[in-house]
């Protein structure tokens, strides 16, 4: 089978340089090649786990699934063996089924590579884990770290020897060079290097220990100190094997060449379980002997002597403990009678990081803070296990609500929540909140009995202690519980009830909680006001940095807009949410967004094998959370079920599992994402990793035929529709053919052709932003009235984005606006756009109105506005842009062989028809409104793509080549190092 190099995968980079265990590395993989489970064996200090980790890294392009390291030196409890692994995995931890039932089936058909380091204390555990695992998934095989083999069928047992003299000798060289400049061995020689070698016993451990000290001992000083500790140690238990007696020796004299802090420090380390940060050993380890100033310095002492390792992790740097040395502080620890307060101010200080996180959400930094939860997912255990007074322990359990939900350990967090209820049953303030906690991770995984449960009991205690914030949350989550049920009328209720409630008692931070469902709720239900609520939530999170909840809130609006038959718009919305899930661990949330672009596909007609490809897809994912999409309630079942019929009775049974099959093959949630992202309608590829496939809303096709570009046009180049009534004309994302560059003057360079003259009255397409709803209301039906073409929006953010997806022939902008306000909003129009701008002043003072001109209009009318006089200033600008005798398409632009009508969108290359995606058109308008001026990419980007795209810039690349097939390749030049250009002549 052909090798292929795995993108995934969780093993730490190497700080220090492999030395020796040539042979040893060599033996290992090859018997990976025959045998499924090889476990090392060998004294603490031999260099286990290195070699394991050094196998697995030379042993990455045999697994094309990945390979994994599974750290078990921080678990305690055996029962958590598989949910460890599940994590390290990264299996989305969405069902309610055992972690042994998830990881078999995220297993079964992948070939990896698991590492389980550390398995002596767990070693019942790990065996159970090692047989399920091999006897589920036929192309797994696992290497083990242990002091004492497992004992399960099959296994291959390695047992490693202390290092030979040379490779015990260079391991020392190397370390030590790297403390001490032109090391050389001194006086002694490599004679005196061997023999301190020798009597160290050739275990890495301690010879890394040993080097530390060169710094300022030379190796003859060194030996002598070693023998002597050596014999003081000889009385010892004489049933410990010789090698772990003198490990011990080691660290007893590595420990005594500490200064009294330094000891202190490496104690008081011993409490966080598997690493750790610099901010948490200051928070949790000064005090009574160490200033909070001091651990700094001293933690970097204990760094130099290899007491401590350092490792980096999401770009920060953390810190560890090897099992040995953390064991040896710990008995150290426990004689000094300081370990129950260290305990304490461990969940202390986890319990503060994890409720300014809960605080903080619905802001900046989500990803940052799910990624730093992640890397002390053992601490918040260990945290969670401290037998303290209950209360903090439902607090902690509580504000780790986004940790367990959205970052990926919801079934560790529902047996963490069963188990602090279970601990703590008195009535209380802190119970009452971890119960309403609890019914969103029973919820989510589908169990609505159990929520119901922990709800009635929430609002029993939230009477019993007149509590209105208990009482009001619990309401809302039965709303929860409403939807998934598929009574979306009365969850729609009791959000906007929940929602009214919170804000009267000024907790903004649930507000936005309810705020973000009513959205999505009405989205979903197809609510007239569901555009309203989600354009206002979509601006609001953009400005506040919520990513989390703005691709949520853009996932509902893309179910709106599909629901009402836009397909073209369900596809950008739901591709920009799929770009705002990147680094989320939500597995089940994507799978609703693929699902949505495959109903989408399929309903928009020629997609069926692209929605075939992604409900496969989708499946996956699914199949990963342990979840359906039955859990999200039976009309989400149905739109599933009509979608695939659809599918099958257009391509046929086998085609349709063919192409099924093809999605269900992603391997990762980021590749996942990219391969929805990048899946290509009609050509039935999949992802290519040597380019970027097509981006595109529409249906274009890499072979560019004349059917397929006939299909594309037709699809992405459809006008709009009417534009509605109501509170739903507040915002109209759909994607169609820009118009922006219809007021532009035609480059001077460029000739003209005139087309057929248009006798229509001078109407056209008006953008109203503005706040207040009732004159927001007024002023579109009297311009509708009057035949304009009108699309409104209810703030500065939202009218941006309209402007850019379809630039109007007028915009009209208040003053005052939430987010961006209306002078700002017409600078930036100014700053692309020639397209005459309204502003509506909030006073009639002079001084106001020059101040709005200068901003950039072209007009100016203070409140109150009469409807007339908006109408004839809205005429008079048309008519000022658009002579009298010229209708708006009454001039296209000719370069060369090429003929643009920039209004019709017609394109013509020597005399036939061209026929461009919605993209392509997007980039002509903007070469042409510039021509012989080099665009850069970032640029295009910008005015091309605007906020539906996140991704890295190489897109423009490849539609620019698309474009350039279609309109001649020497038409468009590539000015490298800047952008692009197109040639006049």
């Amino acid at each position: 089978m052909p090798k292929v190099i795995a993108e995934c995968g969780n093993l730490p980079a190497a700080i220090t340089s492999f030395v020796g265990r040539r042979q040893e590395t060599a033996e290992i993989r090859r018997l990976l090649d025959t045998r499924r489970l090889v476990t090392l064996t060998g004294m603490g200090g031999v260099g286990k786990t290195r070699l394991a980790l050094e196998v697995a890294a030379a042993s990455r392009e045999e697994f094309a699934d990945g390979v994994w390291l599974v750290e078990l030196a921080p678990v305690c409890d055996p029962s958590a063996v598989a949910a460890t692994a599940a994590g390290a995995l990264r299996v989305p931890d969405l069902g309610a089924l055992p972690f042994l039932d998830q990881l078999t089936g995220y297993l079964a058909g992948r070939r990896a590579l698991l590492v389980l380091d550390n398995c002596e204390h767990l070693i019942d555990a790990c065996a159970e884990l090692a047989g399920a695992l091999l006897s589920a998934a036929p192309e797994l095989r696992i290497l083990a770290t242990s002091r004492h083999t497992l004992g399960v069928t099959g296994e291959h047992v390695f047992t490693l020897a202390p290092l030979a003299q040379d490779e015990a000798v260079e391991l020392l060289r190397d370390r030590a060079a790297a403390v001490r400049e032109r090391f050389h061995g001194d006086e002694t020689g490599h004679a005196g290097i061997a023999r301190l070698c020798a009597d160290l016993d050739g275990l890495p451990l301690a010879i890394e220990l040993a080097a530390s000290r060169l710094r300022t001992l030379t190796v003859g000083q060194l030996t002598d100190r070693l023998e002597n500790r050596f014999a003081l140690l000889t009385g010892g238990s004489r049933t410990a094997p010789a090698h772990q007696r003198t490990l011990r020796a080691m660290i007893d004299w590595s420990y005594e060449l500490c200064a009294p802090a330094e000891r202190l420090l490496w104690n008081r380390l011993t409490v966080f379980a598997g690493g750790f940060s610099l901010e948490a050993a200051e928070g949790v380890c000064c005090g009574e002997g160490i200033a909070e100033a001091e651990v700094l310095d001293l933690l970097d002492r204990l760094v130099a002597q290899s007491v401590v390792l350092t490792c980096e992790a999401g770009g920060q740097r953390r810190y560890r403990l090897l099992a040995s040395i953390r064991e040896y502080g710990r008995e150290r620890l426990a004689d000094s009678g300081e370990q129950g307060e260290l305990r304490r101010r461990h969940r202390d200080f986890f319990l503060a990081l994890a409720d300014r996180i809960d605080r903080n959400w619905y802001g900046p930094g989500q990803e940052e803070n799910l990624a730093r939860l992640r890397a002390e997912h053992a601490n918040v255990l260990a945290a969670l296990d401290y037998e303290g007074e209950p209360g903090p322990r439902l607090t902690l359990v509580a504000a780790l609500s986004w940790h367990w939900c959205v970052g990926g350990f919801l079934s560790e967090g529902r047996r963490q929540f069963e188990r602090a209820l279970a601990a703590a049953p008195e009535p209380s303030a802190e119970r009452a909140r971890a119960l309403l906690a609890a019914v969103w991770v029973a919820q989510t995984q589908g169990d609505l009995a159990t929520a119901d449960r922990w709800l009635d009991e929430a609002e029993v205690l939230g009477r019993r202690l007149g509590d209105a914030w208990v009482r009001i949350q619990a309401d809302g989550l039965r709303g929860v519980s409403a939807q998934y049920r598929g009574r979306p009328q009365e969850a729609i209720r009791r959000y906007e009830e929940a929602l009214a409630a919170m804000t009267a008692l000024g907790d903004e931070r649930t507000a936005a909680c309810w705020r973000l469902s009513l959205a999505c709720a009405q989205a979903y239900a197809d609510d007239p006001r569901a555009a309203h609520t989600g354009s206002r939530y979509a601006a609001v999170a953009e400005a506040s940095g919520d990513r989390w909840g703005r691709a949520q809130v853009l996932m509902g609006m893309g179910h709106y807009a599909w629901a009402r038959g836009d397909h073209d718009t369900t596809e950008t919305l739901v591709r920009s949410a799929l770009e705002g899930m990147r680094g989320f661990n939500d597995d089940a949330m994507v799978a609703r967004m693929v699902e949505l672009l495959a109903w989408a596909t399929a309903a928009g007609g020629g997609g069926h094998e692209r929605a075939a490809r992604l409900l496969g897809l989708a499946d996956g994912l699914w199949h990963d959370a342990g979840s359906s999409i039955c859990a999200f309630g039976p009309q989400m079942a149905e739109w599933h079920a009509g979608c695939e019929q659809a599918a099958i009775a257009a391509l046929g049974e086998a085609s349709y599992r063919q192409a099924f099959a093809e999605g269900s093959t992603h391997r990762t949630r980021a590749q996942a994402v990219d391969f929805a992202l990048a899946i290509d309608t009609d050509s039935g590829a999949g992802p290519d990793c040597g380019r970027d496939t097509a981006y595109d809303t529409g249906t274009e096709s890499d072979s560019g035929t004349d059917a397929d570009a006939e299909r594309g046009a037709e699809s992405e180049n459809r006008t709009e529709g009417d534009p509605g009534t109501g509170a739903d004309s507040d915002i109209d994302v759909k994607e169609t053919a820009p118009s922006s560059v219809r007021r532009r003057r035609a480059p001077a360079t460029a000739d003209t052709e005139p087309a057929s003259p248009d006798a229509g009255p001078r109407v056209g397409d008006v953008l109203l932003v503005e706040g207040d709803p009732t004159v927001r209301e007024s002023a579109r039906r009297i311009l509708e009235a009057s035949g304009h073409r009108v699309r409104s929006a209810a703030d500065g953010v939202m009218g941006l984005t309209l402007f850019r997806q379809q630039t109007p022939d007028v915009a009209v902008l208040a003053e005052r606006l939430p987010g961006l306000d209306g002078m700002g909003l017409a600078g930036r129009i100014r700053e692309q756009f020639a397209v005459p701008i309204v502003l509506i002043a909030d006073r009639d003072d002079p001084a106001d109105m020059v101040t709005c001109l200068e901003a950039g209009a072209d007009d100016c009318l203070a409140r109150p506005v009469d409807g007339s006089l908006l109408v004839a200033r809205v005429r008079a600008l048309l008519r000022r842009t658009v002579p009298a005798d010229q209708p708006s398409d009454a001039r296209a632009v000719r370069f060369g062989d090429l003929v643009y009508s920039p209004v019709s969108l017609v394109v013509h290359r020597d005399g036939e028809p061209v026929h461009l995606t919605t993209t392509e058109l997007k980039l002509l308008r903007e070469f042409a409104a510039s021509p012989g001026t080099v665009l850069t990419r970032d640029l295009l980007l910008e005015r091309v793509w605007d906020y539906a795209w996140s991704g890295d810039n190489r897109v423009v690349d490849v539609h620019v080549q698309r474009l350039r097939a279609k309109i001649g390749r020497d038409r468009i030049e590539t000015v490298r190092g800047f952008g692009y250009k197109l040639r006049v002549a």
